[in-house]
């Protein structure tokens, strides 16, 4: 009975459920395209408020249809934020085994390169390299990953010093295995909860950065459209159109607070020393 997740949680992950199924199912949802235009019937309320049946979430400032909208924006911001999450995942793991494989200068470099970036405040780098080198879609992406790999690399580098010097792990090395062999076969499924933990933790606040950057005009850009996309474009019809922005960030707000709330209950369920301390 300890053990059943609370209803919380269980609320949680059914809305991620449900969120990933709008994405991939999107289609089915509307009958519109999402750059279709319909000029009669711009800043149309949502269709419980009186509004065209036919856009159940209403329109915006030049008659496109909410929801196509809303799908599509979906679509993209978890797709950006699930690359971003993996490269950042993916780069911050290996420079963290690194760091705990060549001890001496070489970790004490990688960790100060690790410090360096965890001193810097993103957001400004952030604004700055679009600003400068102009928005594409590769970039931002990049930019993505490189959002808390720092995280990571210290989390990895932690795990692999605790795990190699595990009976285990010396008994491998003793019998002549490889260093990669150990590390990838051997090391990597014993810290792969931790930095699966870390993985659900971090998704949440790159949805967060990507959808303020699409906010401020530097991050997706039109034709392609994101939620944070959709919450600009609404921000000049708060007083009329609220819908334009509150979808958007209804959507958003539910992604992030579910997410981080199954983030926490894994922690809590695969960190050994919470279970210490519990027991």
């Amino acid at each position: 009975m300890k053990n059943r997740p609370s209803i919380i949680v269980i609320l949680s992950a059914l809305v991620l459920i449900a969120v990933v199924a709008v994405a991939l199912l999107g289609n089915v949802f509307t009958s519109h395209a999402v750059t279709s235009q319909d000029l009669l019937n711009r800043l149309k309320p949502p269709a419980f408020l009186g509004g065209p049946e036919q856009y159940p979430l209403g329109t915006d400032r030049i008659g496109r249809d909410m929801v196509a909208r809303l799908v599509a924006g979906l679509q993209m911001s978890l797709s950006v934020a699930l690359a971003g999450t993996l490269i950042g995942a993916v780069f911050g793991t290996i420079i963290g085994f690194l760091a705990a494989h060549f001890r001496g200068w070489i970790e004490e470099s990688l960790m100060m390169v690790v410090d360096f970036q965890a001193s810097l405040p993103f957001i400004l780098i952030a604004l700055t390299l679009l600003a400068f080198f102009g928005n594409s879609m590769v970039l931002f992406v990049i930019l993505m990953g490189l959002f808390g790999w720092e995280t990571y690399a210290r989390l990895a580098r932690g795990v692999v010093l605790s795990a190699v010097s595990q009976p285990y792990a010396r008994a491998i090395v003793a019998l002549g295995a490889h260093p990669l062999q150990l590390y990838v076969k051997h090391v990597l499924p014993n810290v792969a909860a931790a930095l699966i933990v870390q993985v659900t933790l971090t998704f949440p606040q790159i949805i967060l950065l990507e959808t303020s950057l699409s906010f401020l005009g530097l991050g997706i850009q039109p034709p392609n459209t994101s939620l944070g996309q959709i919450l600009g474009d609404g921000r000049d019809y708060l007083s009329t159109a609220w819908w334009i922005s509150v979808w958007p960030g209804v959507l958003i707000f539910l992604i992030t607070l579910s997410m981080s709330i199954l983030g926490d209950a894994l922690r809590d369920r695969m960190d050994p020393m919470l279970k210490t301390r519990k027991a």
